[in-house]
């Protein structure tokens, strides 16, 4: 009974229960017959067991028919109500048990015949007792005039006609959640010509065997036979031609739900969707009582109300955030689009308006024509309440799904505005019945991916034959729409930002859109060095291949690297050699490209996969693609960082510049004030240079320079900072160091740079001098300006100093052959 909801529960169990305890009833007055009504009574009971074994099948419905109507009416005039009642039962769970192999029908149907057989037939000889004053039954013991019988006949077949039928009915309706007089009025209206036929039939043998005989009554057999013969092959060519309609419904169906599928693949929206809003809307058109054609409109709706989404872009469909008013405008247009396509379509129900109106909204602000209020189809009302509530709690590639709650909550803030509030209200009170409904057809998860959801929504709409080439078709749409929104994304996204770290990982990020991986590294070269580093790794195994280096020729991503070409059908092993890779993440296969951009070598992006045999034409074709929007963007990228990096660099020290020394700065002085530890502003400037541009030339002053930043960085922290300020002045930024250590740094400074010798040419050696002075922060002023001009008093102070100490001023020495400094070395050592 997992398909009968708790009203149809009760009602089964109170009919059963009465029909039980009526049949016992009947059985145990059937115990005091007489041999010769047990004869009868046996004699009766074989005619309905043979005649109920062959139900006519009522078109179009669950419910048969059969003749045992007629003796079960006879055995009430012979035999009275009990045996009737016996009868009945029999009849009604023979033709069940032929028709169905559900016990509950099997218990149910001969419960309720035992009653309604019990009802007509006290009703039989209560009205006969009125009408003809007889008070003794059964009829054989006291025989009674035929035209004495038309009127209790007639009584007793009406009422076992409306309460037999009216009884299924209300079976059938509360299961469906249909309206009772509906479904008895469409089910079994016209199938009152039955049970009249029945009664006549009982009234004239009965006739016969009271004024003939039982030889005639014999007799006239083979032509009640042939008339029954007559009657089931018609009904059984009405059940063909309404199979044959039925099957050309489901076809029809069949078609518009194939055209649904494809529309909604193109929309990135699972099929579970659709089959969870044609619950909701088909169960919402029986609770406002909408006519038969209305239903099937709303299911057929359900499928193809988005259809005009096929003249609708797919960067506008899986737009992330909102649409702009030009977007809006060319979206709206599905609206439109889909009501014209379908027009073309004979369809036997209203589906068109549902198409057309179901974005149009309670206070009139919808589209395409702005209708208000009662002015939309009430089938497009529901729709846009349904269709609405389901769709939010879908995941799409741009937000996550609402909770249960958060859409409900959606519709209230809708109702009134929006949405129909009347809509709106019976929708929520009977949203938990609904949910039940889809819960039993396994498509309540809102998580499910293509794969799982596909296989139960088709098996809900009778598709199982052609289950698999169904997700493969739907697939296959699916993915090519996927595609072509992930490649816009890609393009789009890359544009969005000139950092290097950042373009690797939107590049990773939307590799995995495209191709499935374990592990996808991107390593990129350095010319200079002549390898290529792996700058961004995601996945398994990330940790040991961050920071790897590979040359090219070495693995397979040396191999790409080296002839830049993409590479595949290799083992990835070769990219692991010393590399730990647990046994369980061995890789099966890999897939490496090159990115080149104008015959520039910018590096590699390698992807690996555990799972798969190997990565397809189609996986190749889609990284080929990526790879090269990538390429685009990383060339972007490093040229953005590097004219960054010269705009912050000196040329030709490769020190930062003036500009890049404010902004280290800035970032010193918030430190020493969250910190309160002061830091020092070291002024550097070489002594006599000038001579060496006169005497050697600027391109040996320009090597000077590069040796005196070296031998300067030399002498410093890695922490610590140094540029080149102006000309021949260097500047460093020092922190957490004391005068005694600042004299200290002064005194290494001069004696390095002060022994240092350039090599110009065979027996001529280049030498400067440089003067220190420094400046600390908060003591000597709080401004780069202020603690510059400091540290430059501070050194002339201290150049002053040595001048008079020194007796040879001049820094600049030709020699011969000086003897401190080997001469294969002295352009390159300084003397400590």
């Amino acid at each position: 009974m997992s398909d009968y909801n708790r009203a149809a529960k009760i009602y089964w169990s109170v009919m059963v229960a009465g029909g039980a305890m009526t049949a016992a009833w009947g059985l145990y007055q059937c115990l005091s017959f007489t041999p010769l009504e047990w004869t009868e009574f046996l004699a009766l009971l074989s005619l309905v067991i043979i005649t109920s074994s062959y139900p006519i099948r009522i078109p179009s419905t669950a419910a048969s028919v059969s003749a045992g109507d007629t003796f079960i009416f006879l055995s009430v005039l012979f035999l009275g109500v009990p045996a009737g009642i016996v009868l009945g039962v029999v009849d009604s769970f023979v033709s069940s048990h032929r028709t169905t192999k559900r016990v509950t029908s099997w218990l149910g149907s001969p419960a309720m015949m035992a009653l309604t057989v019990f009802i007509a037939g006290s009703a039989f000889y209560y009205v006969l007792q009125f009408y003809a004053h007889i008070t003794t039954a059964p009829l054989r013991t006291s025989p009674a005039r035929l035209d004495y019988l038309i009127v209790p006949l007639l009584v007793m077949t009406l009422l076992q006609y409306f309460l037999n039928g009216l009884s299924v009915a209300t079976m059938l309706a509360l299961k469906s959640r249909r309206s009772i007089w509906k479904f008895w009025h469409d089910g079994y209206l016209w199938t009152s010509w039955t049970f009249f036929a029945s009664g006549l039939a009982a009234a004239l043998i009965f006739g016969a065997l009271t004024r003939f005989g039982f030889l005639y009554v014999i007799l006239s057999a083979p032509v009640l036979a042939a008339s029954y013969a007559t009657y089931k092959v018609y009904f059984e060519r009405v059940n063909e031609k309404t199979r044959e309609a039925t099957e050309m419904s489901r076809l029809h169906l069949a078609t518009v739900e194939a055209l649904a599928t494809a529309i909604d693949a193109k929309d990135q929206t699972t099929h579970c969707h659709v089959r969870r809003v044609q619950i909701y809307a088909a169960g919402m058109g029986k609770l406002f009582n909408l006519s038969d054609k209305e239903i099937e409109a709303l299911k057929a709706g359900a499928l193809l109300h988005d259809i005009g989404k096929l003249a609708v872009p797919d960067h506008i469909l899986n737009k992330p955030g909102r649409l702009s008013a030009a977007e809006f405008e060319k979206m709206k247009i599905h609206t439109t689009v889909g009501a014209e396509i379908l027009k073309r379509v004979d369809f036997p129900y209203p589906v068109v308006p549902i198409v057309r109106h179901h974005h149009e909204q309670w206070d009139g602000k919808g589209y395409p024509d702005g209708l208000r209020g009662e002015q939309i189809p009430i089938t497009a009302r529901i729709l846009a309440v349904v269709d609405c509530f389901d769709s939010v709690r879908e995941d799409r590639p741009y937000r996550r799904g609402m909770t249960k709650e958060e859409a409900s909550a959606l519709l209230l803030r809708g109702a009134g505005n929006h949405f129909d509030p009347k809509v709106v209200d019976l929708f929520l009170k009977n949203l938990t019945r609904f949910d039940e409904e889809i819960k039993t057809q396994g498509l309540d998860s809102h998580g499910l991916t293509d794969e799982e959801c596909e296989p139960r929504a088709l098996a809900a709409s009778d598709f199982r034959d052609k289950e698999h080439e169904v997700i493969l078709a739907y697939d296959q749409i699916k993915n090519a729409h996927r595609e072509v929104y992930s490649l816009y994304e890609i393009a789009r996204t890359f544009g969005s930002s000139l950092d290097i770290e950042d373009t690797l990982s939107i590049l990773v990020n939307k590799v995995g859109h495209v191709v499935p991986f374990d592990t996808c590294a991107v390593y990129l070269y350095d010319e200079l060095k002549g390898y290529a580093v792996a700058a961004h790794v995601a996945g398994k195994n990330a940790d040991s291949l961050r920071e790897r280096c590979i040359a090219p020729g070495e693995g397979v991503t040396g191999f790409s690297l080296a002839n830049l070409r993409p590479i595949n059908h290799i083992d990835p092993s070769l990219d692991f050699i010393g590399v730990d890779v647990p046994p369980a993440n061995r890789y099966r296969s890999m897939a490496s490209f090159p990115l080149v951009k104008d015959g520039r070598l910018l590096g590699a992006l390698s992807v690996y996969s555990i799972d798969l045999q190997d990565y397809t034409d189609d996986h190749m074709r889609l990284l080929d693609t990526v790879t090269r929007l990538a390429s685009d963007a990383l060339a972007n990228a490093v040229q953005h960082a590097e004219a960054e990096s010269h705009a912050l660099t000196d040329p030709l020290t490769e020190l930062p510049n003036a500009r890049s020394m404010y902004i280290r700065f800035e970032q010193e002085v918030s430190r020493a004030r969250r910190t309160g530890k002061p830091f020092q502003v070291i002024m550097l400037d070489l002594d006599d240079f000038k001579q060496v541009n006169d005497t050697y030339g600027h391109k040996t002053g320009d090597q000077m320079l590069r040796e005196v930043a070296r031998l300067l960085q030399g002498q410093l922290r890695e922490y610590d900072f140094l540029a080149r300020y102006a000309g021949d002045e260097f500047v460093a930024i020092v922190q957490e160091i004391n005068q005694e250590q600042v004299e200290e740094l002064r005194g290494r400074i001069e004696h390095t740079v002060t022994h240092f010798a350039l090599h110009v040419r065979a027996g001529h050696y280049a030498r400067v001098g440089i003067s220190v002075g420094a400046a600390t922060f908060g003591t000597n002023g709080e401004t780069l300006d202020q603690l510059l001009i400091a540290a430059d008093e501070a050194m002339y102070s201290v150049k002053s100093t040595h001048k008079e100490q020194q007796r040879h001023p001049l820094k600049l020495e030709i020699v011969e052959e000086p003897s401190e400094i080997p001469t294969d070395k002295l352009a390159s050592t300084a003397i400590n």
